[in-house]
């Protein structure tokens, strides 16, 4: 294994927040070797600096499996959308990208069974959108971090192996992941491809309906086109200048999947810990590993210090 299951997962969960936070106007500087980063300026109903409240949702979220063993929608909805929360109100129709953020921990926690992943997904994103054309978006990034998980994701075949698992033709994401492997393939610049997406967008005869943006498509884009590399494929994407946090989010979930915790830049990682969201993040990954894993009780243990793995006799 190239990566530990534990080290993906914080890969996830911490890369989307850096994510998030790039692509929402946070900068980063070097200062005496270490990070410092700037936050943008909060909004009131956030609880967290440079967080959208899908991002919030989503850490309710894994809270609410881990609470409950299990996704239980009504405790999720509960614990989601409760009036002091002030998140996004279930009621709201919303992009795709947006509840593929908030799906994160159930890609997670689902991640090793792709059907029982496919159901899930589709229940819980129906809050927010009842339509499942709609909701292929959310799944296709669930199914491309499960690739990552499992080890089983290749660049080369990401894209026409997330189309067979959707199971649909002709669909406004498919023929956008479509465009997308072929300039892929072509080398096209991140500037040329967002070029060509947003003029099919802005087609009369509407290759994109409203409802439907193209935030993961260009997250693909962003991961396939330096798939090793999380800092110039998160950076870029933050520069995409289409809705740039998300992008920038699911690129970064899916990169973390890929590259795991470890490919994070270690000042990045600094600077998040020193937020307090980083380390927030880190132990909600630990927690959903152990239940995942079959710990018993998460509630019943007492929290510890992160642990450091290492090969066997390199620590002393």
């Amino acid at each position: 294994m190239r990566y530990s299951l534990l080290s993906r997962f914080r890969g996830v969960l911490v890369g989307s927040f850096l994510g998030e936070f790039l692509g929402t106007g946070g900068l980063y500087e070097p200062v005496l070797g270490n990070c410092s980063l700037k936050l943008p300026q909060l909004k009131e109903s956030q609880s967290h600096p440079g967080l959208s409240g899908w991002s919030e949702i989503a850490a309710c979220g894994s809270e609410s499996l881990i609470r409950c063993g299990r996704f239980d929608l009504e405790d999720w909805v509960n614990r989601c959308f409760a009036p002091e929360q002030s998140l996004q109100s279930p009621k709201a129709t919303a992009r795709s990208s947006e509840v593929a953020v908030a799906m994160l921990p159930i890609a997670l926690f689902f991640h090793e069974d792709v059907v029982k992943l496919r159901r899930q997904v589709l229940e819980a994103a129906a809050i927010w959108q009842h339509d499942a054309q709609i909701s292929e978006g959310v799944l296709a990034m669930a199914y491309a971090i499960s690739l990552a998980l499992t080890e089983k994701l290749d660049c080369a075949g990401l894209i026409p192996q997330t189309i067979a698992y959707l199971g649909t033709s002709k669909t406004p994401l498919v023929q956008q992941l479509e465009k997308i492997q072929v300039l892929w393939e072509q080398g096209a610049s991140l500037e040329a491809t967002v070029t060509h997406l947003y003029r099919g967008f802005q087609r009369p005869n509407q290759l994109f309906t409203p409802v439907t943006d193209i935030s993961i498509a260009l997250a693909f884009y962003c991961f396939l086109d330096t798939p090793e590399d999380f800092r110039l494929c998160v950076s870029r994407a933050s520069l995409s200048r289409y809705q740039s946090q998300m992008t920038a989010t699911l690129c970064a979930a899916l990169s973390g999947a890929y590259n795991s915790v470890l490919g994070i830049p270690v000042d990045w990682r600094l600077g998040a810990n020193r937020l307090g969201i980083g380390i927030e993040r880190q132990q909600l990954a630990d927690k959903l590993l152990a239940l995942w894993s079959g710990v018993y009780s998460i509630s019943e243990q007492q929290q510890q210090q992160i642990l450091s793995v290492a090969a066997p006799r390199e620590i002393r």
